[in-house]
């Protein structure tokens, strides 16, 4: 299926959801940085992150295939949120493998929607072998988040909601976890619109992403250590590398001591609370500010689930500007 039928057939999957399209706001940040800074919503979801574009698509597209069987998939918080929301409305049973130290607000929603949480492991991938494990052992479907296509499907709606804008995007930056996001956002423009540069932005505390989509050694057994959880992953699914490498033109690696500052700066200067891996796109903004400047530029705010326990750190640290 190309790109554009693959558009229409989300679009029909996804025509009745009154929150689409979500907000696009030009930022005060932006004048600061001598650059025209978008902020594109997706925090404004029903489940407060892009995840439920490709959640909804997916469910929808595989609901008679299914028959019956539950879906297991493993999660740092949003996609499994994402599932479980549209287990919820397909009436699929689900159940998502967290980490030991999954964000409790997360874990919350899910369980929120009646899915079933399993917490197992130190990190995302330790949680998502022991699901691999456990759905060959039930006999259910496993959903790995970055091979399931229709996850990038409902990313690519995210990109063409952009291009309907009619704004001439310079840049467009776009937090890696497993890579749906990037990969549908990029595959879109790069058929739409080629001259937009597509920008990835991983944490210095876990660079693997951008390492293994670069195509540079790396070691997947060395721990990560991120504030930013949707995009903390150690063992990367080198298929979905391999396609990224080709749609993008270049990925940030942001230091992992501005991210909980990124969150206060969108809080100080734009009232938009995000959690840090959607903040990353802001603190690459300032920590890339030759890159951007006199640019026109749309930053993905891909969530808002934020730990409590961070509260105490973003009240006590300094904004990225002044």
């Amino acid at each position: 299926m190309n790109p554009a039928d693959q558009l229409k057939n989300t679009y029909s999957i996804l025509q009745g959801e009154k929150w689409l399209p979500t907000p696009l706001l030009l930022s005060s940040i932006g004048s600061r940085l001598n650059a025209e800074i978008w902020l594109k919503r997706e925090d404004c979801s029903p489940i407060r992150s892009f995840k439920l574009r490709g959640g909804l698509t997916a469910m929808s597209s595989n609901k008679y295939k299914l028959k019956g069987s539950p879906v297991y998939v493993a999660s740092a918080g949003n996609y499994g949120l994402a599932i479980a929301e549209a287990g919820r409305r397909f009436t699929v049973d689900v159940t998502v493998f967290v980490p030991l130290e999954a964000n409790p607000s997360k874990v919350r929603c899910i369980l929120e929607t009646g899915a079933k949480v399993v917490h197992h492991g130190r990190d995302f991938d330790a949680a998502k072998e022991h699901a691999k494990m456990a759905a060959k052992n039930d006999s259910a479907a496993f959903w790995e988040d970055g091979v399931v296509e229709e996850m990038s499907y409902g990313a690519a709606t995210i990109a063409d909601e952009l291009i309907k804008t009619g704004i001439q995007w310079d840049v467009v930056l776009v937090p890696i976890g497993n890579g749906s996001l990037i990969k549908g956002i990029a595959s879109v423009f790069q058929e739409t619109s080629p001259r937009t540069r597509i920008i990835g932005l991983v944490s210095s505390g876990a660079p693997v992403m951008q390492k293994a989509i670069l195509g540079h050694a790396f070691d997947a057994t060395e721990a990560t250590s991120t504030e930013a959880d949707g995009l903390d992953v150690r063992v990367p699914i080198m298929q979905i590398c391999e396609e990224i490498r080709a749609l993008i033109d270049d990925i940030w690696v942001i230091p992992e001591s501005m991210l909980i500052p990124a969150v206060k700066t969108l809080i100080e200067f734009d009232q938009v609370m995000a959690e840090p891996s959607a903040a990353i796109t802001i603190a690459g903004c300032i920590d890339n500010q030759n890159s951007i400047t006199g640019k026109r530029v749309a930053a993905i705010i891909t969530g808002s689930h934020l730990k409590s326990s961070l509260l105490d750190k973003i009240a006590s640290c300094q904004t990225l500007l002044p």
